[in-house]
């Protein structure tokens, strides 16, 4: 999954990037992941079973992290998911073209190989009813399930659309129609993968309406360069003001933006450009500006800063005994590899709190042979991995980023400058 969907924060930090360019992490863990073999789990290792029950709440990647490294620890694991499929935002959110369903159902099923028990269709509603059935500890991993609302005349319409309930449904098989034109609210990779699923269903004009600049975007500029050569418009500096329903179409009302100071996000603020206004027509409107946590007052936590679960930053824990709390219902919509590391993080600490050392990382195979590292590096840049041929890619959901065969791996692996080797005295 990482190897896919992950936004390689990690490439940024990579030394050869002072040279020419960082090493391609993400497709070289993709690269081994799907040509590696299953070797690496014949020699991972399970700890002996503690007798400590752990109850999970929600299947996402948080959740999902969590339960992996805790089963490896010994421990039995529960995972609770209210929708009828586990996988959280991976399965409902994020479209096939981009994470396959059998790569997702493959990484569930060696979770539940280790032991896990994943029930779905089941909602909790009362944290306390837990430890009530035997669990010690309880990781809350929700998820933030539900769209933020723009509060502008006008959403409250049947043709604006929600776009986790639009994404889900397509990503279910469901069928969904919505014309031959429809409009994005939105700059971030959720608004990416709203628009390019909404060209994948046919729709010929496909409008992002932004109201910073197009390199303020928090979508990645890959995702960006993909969804203009699909065909999809990007309206930047542009702010919604209210939609109109009139004569089966949406009219919305809109005001160019102007780029102000610079706010607390590091961005120059829109403001409104007077005189500025136009209306867009469309069939149909989805927002995609947000997202936020819905949870039963019954679980009894405190709530922190956005209105997302409050907890201790370094171990997750909550002010409540025993429950721990990560992922999107802490920090917000967050990125993939975010709640992977919440995940890890929370089974570190759940281990200490049932009285373990909270290690859950393996010592890798030594070096076979000797290793020279470079003494100088020329300048060469990465091999740019190929992808599906324009023209198929709106034929339906096939994946796009094709991956490197194995001349291109091998021929990336060689760039590495080998930051991690320590001379052998």
């Amino acid at each position: 999954v990482c190897g896919l969907v992950c936004f390689h924060p990690c490439e940024t930090r990579c030394r050869r990037g002072q040279l020419d360019e960082a090493i391609a992490i993400r497709e070289l863990k993709r690269y081994a992941a799907e040509h590696g073999g299953n070797l690496w789990k014949k020699r991972a290792v399970t700890a002996p079973a503690t007798g400590k029950k752990v109850a999970v709440v929600g299947s996402g990647p948080a959740g999902l992290t969590a339960a992996y490294y805790l089963a490896k620890l010994g421990h039995s694991l529960t995972v609770f998911e209210s929708q009828s499929e586990p996988g959280g935002m991976l399965r409902m959110a994020i479209p096939e073209y981009r994470l396959p369903r059998d790569v997702l159902e493959a990484e569930i099923k060696y979770i539940e190989d280790l032991g896990v028990e994943i029930n779905t269709n089941t909602e909790i509603h009362y944290v306390e009813s837990l430890f009530q059935q035997g669990y010690e500890a309880v990781f809350v991993a929700i998820g933030a399930q539900h769209d933020v609302k723009m509060g502008i005349d006008g959403e409250e319409s049947h043709k604006f659309i929600d776009r986790l309930a639009f994404l889900r449904d397509v990503n279910m098989g469901r069928e969904v129609s919505l014309g031959g034109r429809v409009a994005v609210i939105g700059g971030g990779h959720a608004a990416i993968d709203v628009a390019r699923t909404a060209r994948r269903l046919g729709c010929k004009e496909v409008t992002i309406i932004y109201r910073r600049t197009r390199n303020d975007m928090p979508a990645g500029s890959e995702e960006i360069e993909e969804a203009l050569a699909e065909g999809i418009k990007i309206l930047e500096l542009t702010m919604p003001l209210k939609v109109v329903h009139e004569n089966g179409d949406l009219r919305i009302e809109c005001i160019r933006m102007k780029p102000g100071p610079i706010d607390s996000s590091g961005r120059r603020k829109p403001e409104p450009l007077t005189g500025s206004e136009f209306t867009l027509v469309s069939d149909n409107v989805i927002a995609s500006i947000g997202q936020r946590l819905m949870v039963s007052d019954q679980f009894d936590l405190p709530m922190g800063r956005g209105d997302f679960i409050k907890v201790n930053r370094d171990t997750l824990a909550t002010p409540k005994k025993g429950v721990f709390a990560g992922g999107d219902a802490v920090t917000g919509p967050a990125s993939v590899i975010e709640a992977i590391s919440h995940g890890r993080q929370a089974a570190i600490s759940i281990d200490k709190y049932l009285g373990g050392n909270g290690i859950i990382d393996e010592a890798l195979s030594l070096l076979e042979g000797e290793f020279t590292p470079l003494e100088e590096a020329e300048e060469k840049r990465r091999p740019q991995a190929p992808t599906l041929p324009l023209k198929q890619r709106l034929r339906g959901f096939g994946q796009v980023e094709l991956g490197y065969n194995e001349g291109m791996a091998v021929e990336e692996a060689g760039r590495c400058l080998r930051c991690d080797l320590e001379e052998d005295n």
